[in-house]
């Protein structure tokens, strides 16, 4: 062993020696070399892409299509009137904008095919039916996260939403009517509060995470839709700006996130009492 010290030693009066001879000697510096400084330049690049990474965490670019298919809902119309509603699809696309999870600004645009039905006349002897044409809609919005607790969320939204498409057709007792002047406009406003929550379902490569959410709704619209029949001019075929039968809804739906590394969310929406209505669409985040 102590033949080894004594070669290490010699090697290193040695390498003093050479130096002293043909250089300056070299600067050892302080043990705290190792640690200092803390910073890499190298690695700086990745400080960069974090700090990337948090501002898209603060500040998400949302795109969505959901489609929308109304099966009922009831209109409230003058006492003239009976039955009215009106039924159909939306297709939209939403873009959002969230900011440190917190709110969400949007717009929507898209098409409507709707049509809609009611009783008039005396007795409600004249079963009236008026169908739209694909029609432009647009709409915008605001998603607010209110309150988190226990891993449950209070989220409340408000939205309008819009569209004036073209009249296709319309009948009178089943029977073609010749319509002119046709008017077929909807304006639907709505507030919800809802809560949710997020679960874990473990599978064999990857876990999914399904995060349910129901609540109420307070919506209303209003619905203009009339036209003349050039077979009685003097007769006013015309919903007279009906809105909402029921103003109150509930409301219930899941979203589905194949992972918590996906960009895509999956989801399914039903809202009941004020209409009965399915949505189906899916989120990604750009």
């Amino acid at each position: 062993m102590k033949k080894h010290y004594l070669l290490v030693l010699s090697i290193i009066i040695s390498i003093c020696c050479i130096t002293a001879q043909y250089g300056f000697a070299a600067t050892v510096g302080n043990t705290l070399d190792l640690d200092l400084p803390q910073r890499s330049a190298v690695l700086r690049q990745n400080i960069v892409e974090n700090t990337l990474d948090e501002y898209e965490q603060a500040v998400k670019i949302k795109g969505s299509f959901d489609v929308e298919f109304v099966f009922d809902k009831d209109l409230h119309v003058n006492p003239d009137l009976k039955g009215a509603e009106i039924e159909g699809q939306w297709h939209m696309v939403k873009l959002g904008m969230t900011i440190l999870n917190k709110v969400e600004p949007y717009v929507k645009v898209g098409t409507s095919n709707l049509e809609a039905r009611w009783r008039q006349g005396d007795g409600g002897s004249q079963d009236i039916e008026v169908n739209a044409d694909n029609g432009f809609a647009w709409g915008g919005g605001l998603k607010i996260n209110i309150l988190e607790f226990w891993g449950i969320r209070l989220t409340g939204d408000a939205q309008y939403r819009t569209t004036d498409p073209d009249v296709k057709g319309a009948t009178i007792n089943a029977i073609s009517a010749k319509a002119s002047g046709a008017k077929f406009e909807v304006q639907e406003k709505q507030v919800s509060l809802l809560v949710s929550k997020k679960f874990e379902i473990p599978l064999k490569l990857q876990s999914i995470y399904v995060v349910p959410y129901t609540g109420v709704s307070y919506a209303d619209s209003n619905v203009d839709v009339s036209f003349c029949n050039t077979d009685s001019p003097t007769v006013d075929y015309s919903l007279f700006d009906a809105n909402n039968k029921k103003l109150y809804g509930f409301v219930f739906g899941f979203d589905i996130v194949p992972s918590l590394s996906s960009a895509f969310v999956y989801s399914l929406e039903l809202r009941l009492v004020d209409e009965v209505a399915l949505s189906l669409g899916g989120t990604m985040k750009f």
